[in-house]
């Protein structure tokens, strides 16, 4: 081959001022471009041919010199690419070229794609896999120049589609062996076509033909790439110039669309049917891990479009009710765990964006299910950041209801209990968030609306998920069920506050259907109850009383044994210092509980809850008195500790002793005790002496017994009955053995005997002997009345052998003789 001699010099050129060697370099660079070009396109040699190629792959020159003979360039790098000698070493080096080329002119072979991307993505369909190897690889390595794809580019693919590569990959389906293959090759097709192809229908309609089939094709392998390829049609629906960049902290309103969202709605629906799909049916948790990372890599791409209401809705939603539905079980954990923490996340950011920096809350990742996520999925939420955006206050019910899935009590009463506290954890951590994004809500607008329509919303939730839905569990997880009902119950009253739950601008229909059965069931009418203002169905009331209600009638409705963890909650719940609402109608509810005829368990019960709230108010029930609202608030409290003596008298448990006593059944006296014990513990800790020496206290214990003594003389009637029908069956009887106790108990460790005669000592201060006299009294008007009782109970049955000894009697009767010597004194009479 003769070598060429170099052309002279332009006049021009040589008239510049520049070194010698640098003009004849340049033009010397541009002949051997030339040469090279020359010697590809018309030699009839292979080895010249791969040569050629191989010095363009290798060469290392100026960008600028390239650029300007990149048309050519590229024109005999196609001619090599088409294997003019049947050569893959051919192809190969020319591939080799092609990206060498890509790496030093990105800008120029993007403008120039449709010249040279369409001799290469034509060999994805090969029927030679090294030559489809080599044309995957190699767009691979290009695909950053390329994608997203010139104009030019995308009207070449389309064309070809339309011409013999779409009928070919369709035809490829026939065949096992070639649908990965063809699939694979759909997917760099899609990318190549770009955003054009949603403005070109009838061709996507003909292109989704492909994965359309292969969704549901038996091998997974092979659903695992569709799902894979399907992402190139969310890179194509879904380039980044489509979502604005907006400043972190603010928030998309989804009261007002954008004017593109309604038409994105459509594409999302697009790529989310088949997603929704296969994982409804599939049983393969690879398949499932690769349809998660598909749908993670769509809310991605939305950007921070997917704040908007109608787009959650869309493609967040409906994958998290799938996997929710479905439960947690050992093969779907990770992908429950990997959805929960996505919504975690969700929920918890209108607190990490709080305005103030005063205010601003560390908010925990969830960190008891983290562990369980595969790795796979843990990268994702590394990788792939969503651009989650404080969200707004119109898409509460769509995070009500998707709380709602994963709490739901269908799906929970074939769990363990194990299991199902792991559920409930985690929904507890959701709604603890959910709750202090509402506060947030609520207190940065001062917004009255939207204060009402969260908290009664709130309400509503809780007790569709835990009342309305408690009687389809018939499993040991219903105590489980309870239990993180009142945890809800409870995280509404801490979260929320005083100045939402107790606030009378926001209340709601007291809709709770127990309250309905025990208004309207049948009442005793010879019991006298205290001035209580039972509950009334349908009554507007605050949240705070919504919330109490509810909570007594879960536990009211729940048929299992009743844990001291319950009570505990529930007195949580009652006795919070900053509520006199909420314990007034904890009262109402177990008066009314009195009203209907209730078995012994279910008094039991009740005495049980009544227990756990007495001895928590009794830790802090001077600073109690000093916050209740006048008489009415410590006349609450005084109804509240006469409770059992009205429970212990109430038809049902009359009714209980007449069965028991004709049936002889021996567990009654057990019963008894227990009664017994459960109040007779609380009336006890309220007589420590740790208490006896306040004045505070003692004009409490006053007021106590006066309310005492007149429940008993009000209801003296239906207690003589009680008396005399008792003392012929059975051995023990309640009411007398628990006033029995209280009056000695009083008397042994209340001191109100050292606190009356403290009155003789200080004769100066008439106002404090007043008031010692006025304790004394009351006390002794309740000895007085238990002497009484006794005597009846002795009457009706001098031979029994009751619980009320002759010592309890001489013990007492010793002290009437001292109280007599008191009474001379200070002239008062029993």
């Amino acid at each position: 081959m003769t070598r060429p001699s170099l052309p002279p010099p332009s006049s021009a050129l040589a008239s510049r001022s520049t070194t010698p060697s640098s003009f004849p370099r340049s033009q010397m660079a541009q002949l051997v471009l030339t040469t090279l070009v020359q010697l590809i396109m018309t030699t009839r040699m292979k080895a010249i041919c791969n040569l050629g190629v191989w010095c363009i792959s290798i060469q290392q020159l100026d960008p600028l010199i390239i650029e300007d003979r990149a048309t050519p360039l590229l024109t005999a790098i196609v001619y090599a690419i088409d294997n003019p000698f049947g050569s893959l070493s051919t192809t190969f080096e020319a591939a080799q070229a092609t990206m060498k080329l890509a790496s030093q002119i990105p800008k120029g072979m993007w403008d120039l794609s449709s010249i040279w991307v369409p001799t290469i993505y034509r060999r994805l369909l090969s029927a030679d896999k090294t030559e489809r190897d080599m044309a995957e690889r190699c767009l691979v390595k290009v695909s950053s120049v390329v994608l997203p794809p010139h104009s030019l580019l995308c009207k070449e693919v389309a064309s070809d589609l339309e011409q013999n590569l779409l009928s070919c990959m369709i035809n490829m389906l026939d065949d096992h062996s070639k649908k990965i293959q063809a699939v694979k090759s759909w997917g760099w097709f899609i990318s190549l076509l770009g955003a054009s192809v949603v403005s070109t229908k009838s061709l996507l309609n003909k292109i989704l033909k492909v994965p359309e089939q292969l969704f549901t094709d038996p091998d997974p392998q092979v659903q695992i790439a569709t799902m894979v390829a399907w992402r190139n049609l969310v890179d194509a629906f879904f380039v980044p110039q489509a979502s604005e960049n907006m400043v972190q902290g603010t928030v998309i309103s989804p009261i007002e669309p954008r004017a593109h969202a309604s038409s994105w709605l459509k594409r999302i629906r697009l790529i989310m049917m088949p997603l929704c799909g296969v994982l409804s049916r599939s049983h393969n948790i690879a398949l499932s891990f690769s349809c998660l990372s598909t749908w993670h890599y769509l809310l991605y791409k939305l950007g921070d479009l997917i704040n908007h209401l109608s787009i959650l809705e869309a493609a967040f939603g409906p994958v998290l009710k799938i996997i929710f539905s479905i439960g947690l079980d050992n093969q779907n954990k990770t992908l429950w765990s990997f959805c929960i923490n996505l919504f975690h996340d969700f929920i918890s950011v209108r607190v990490r964006h709080m305005s103030s920096p005063q205010g601003y809350l560390c908010v925990p990742p969830n960190q008891n299910l983290l562990p369980q996520t595969c790795m796979h999925l843990k990268a994702l939420l590394d990788v792939h950041h969503i651009e989650w955006l404080p969200w707004d206050i119109a898409t509460f019910d769509f995070q009500l209801e998707i709380l709602g899935s994963i709490v739901n009590p269908e799906l929970l009463q074939n769990m363990t209990v194990e299991v199902t506290a792991t559920i409930m954890d985690s929904a507890t951590q959701i709604f603890t968030l959910l709750l202090q994004g509402v506060r947030v809500e609520c207190e940065s607008k001062v917004a009255h609306d939207n204060a009402k329509i969260c908290i009664t919303k709130v309400c509503k939730f809780v007790k569709k998920v835990f009342l309305d839905l408690l009687g389809k569990q018939k499993s040991n997880g219903s105590a489980v069920l309870v239990q993180f009902g009142l945890q809800f119950v409870k995280c509404c009253v801490d979260e929320l506050g005083h100045s939402l739950l107790a606030s009378g601008k926001y209340e709601l229909c007291l809709d709770i259907e127990h309250i309905k059965e025990m208004q309207y069931a049948e009442c005793s009418p010879k019991l006298f109850y205290p001035m209580v203002r039972p509950l009334s169905y349908m009554e507007m009331v605050s949240p705070v009383v919504y919330l109490t209600a509810l909570s007594v009638s879960i536990v009211a409705q729940f048929t299992g044994e009743l844990s001291d963890g319950h009570a505990e909650q529930l007195a949580l719940i009652f006795s919070s210092s900053d509520f006199s609402e909420n314990f007034r109608a904890a009262v109402a509810f177990l008066y009314m509980q009195i009203m209907r005829p209730v078995d012994s368990r279910l008094r039991i019960k009740w005495l049980m809850v009544w227990n756990k709230v007495a001895k928590r108010l009794n830790e802090q029930i001077i600073f109690y008195l000093k916050l209740s609202c006048g008489a009415s608030g410590d006349d609450v409290l005084y109804q509240f500790l006469c409770y059992p003596f009205l429970a212990l008298l109430s038809p049902g448990r009359m009714s209980t002793l007449r069965n028991a006593g004709n049936s002889s059944e021996e567990c009654l006296p057990v019963t008894q005790d227990l009664e017994v014990e459960l109040v007779i513990e609380v009336y006890r800790s309220l007589c420590t002496p740790n208490n006896g020496s306040d004045a505070a206290y003692m004009a409490f214990l006053e007021h106590l017994f006066e309310y005492l003594v007149s429940m008993i003389d009000e209801n003296m009637s239906v207690v003589q009955a009680n008396l005399e029908y008792c003392s012929e069956k059975f051995k023990n009887i309640t009411i007398l053995s628990v006033l029995a106790k209280l009056v000695i108990e009083l008397l042994v460790n209340a001191r109100i005997l050292n606190y009356a005669s403290q009155g003789s000592k200080v004769t100066s201060e008439e106002s404090a002997e007043g008031t010692r006299s006025n304790l004394l009294l009351s006390y002794l008007k309740l000895a007085n009345r238990f002497m009484r009782l006794s005597g009846l109970a002795l009457k009706a049955n001098p031979a029994s052998q009751h619980q009320v000894t002759s010592r309890q009697v001489f013990f007492i009767f010793i002290y009437f003789r001292w109280a007599s010597y008191m009474g001379e004194r200070h002239s008062f009479t029993l």
